[in-house]
């Protein structure tokens, strides 16, 4: 009787812990990732930060190359207004 007893108590734990468990153990959390990306990770704020200095960067080598052509225009007309 005791064999039983041990036998279905441990069914029922075992039972119970199955139920607690996750439907699908190999589905990740963040799924709605697209492929390619990932999910959050503590360098997130560096590769933030990095982003926006590129962005400053293109930015900037954007206005260099306004400033060089207008450079070049101004150096033109100086040029051939003192032939």
């Amino acid at each position: 009787m005791r064999r039983l007893a041990r036998l279905t108590l441990t069914a029922l734990a075992l039972s119970g812990l199955v139920a607690c468990g996750s439907p699908v153990p190999h589905e990740r959390k963040d799924s709605g990732a697209k492929d390619g990306e990932t999910g959050e990770t503590v360098f997130d704020d560096t590769i933030r930060t990095q982003d926006r200095a590129r962005a400053v960067e293109d930015l900037t080598l954007g206005r260099k190359s306004d400033l060089d052509e207008a450079l070049r225009k101004a150096e033109g007309e100086e040029a051939t207004d003192e032939r």
